[in-house]
């Protein structure tokens, strides 16, 4: 049985303890920001984006997870879908418009409006 706390619910975005500027994915945030979610970022031990997000995913009670690894490659999951599947992957280099979009669409998905 899970227990939460007085915590906000939130778009969980978890990223590897080894990245060194987090600053690079702020447009991730930005999109989720812009559809009007809380969030809250946290440093974890795991490396692989894909156990990021999924371990986020099953964390939040929005039930929304994203996973940032140090190479640069972003998952965002849904805690219904099973370990290593996710929803949208893409990579810190792929641009702005990217990264807000993926930001937008983990929002959207807590609405349960269509994708951008």
């Amino acid at each position: 049985m899970k227990y939460y706390k007085y915590e906000k619910p939130s778009i969980y975005i978890y990223y590897s303890f080894e990245m060194k500027d987090i600053s690079i994915f702020n447009d991730v945030l930005f999109g989720i920001e812009e559809e009007g979610i809380p969030y809250e970022v946290k440093e974890k031990k795991e490396s692989n984006s894909l156990e990021l997000s999924y371990n986020a995913a099953q964390d939040s009670r929005l039930a929304v997870g994203i996973g940032v690894d140090k190479t640069g490659k972003i998952t965002m999951t849904f805690n219904k879908l099973k370990r290593g599947e996710i929803l949208f992957v893409t990579n810190l280099t792929s641009g702005e418009n990217n990264l807000r979009n993926l930001g937008a669409n983990a929002g959207r998905l807590v609405k349960g409006i269509s994708f951008k």
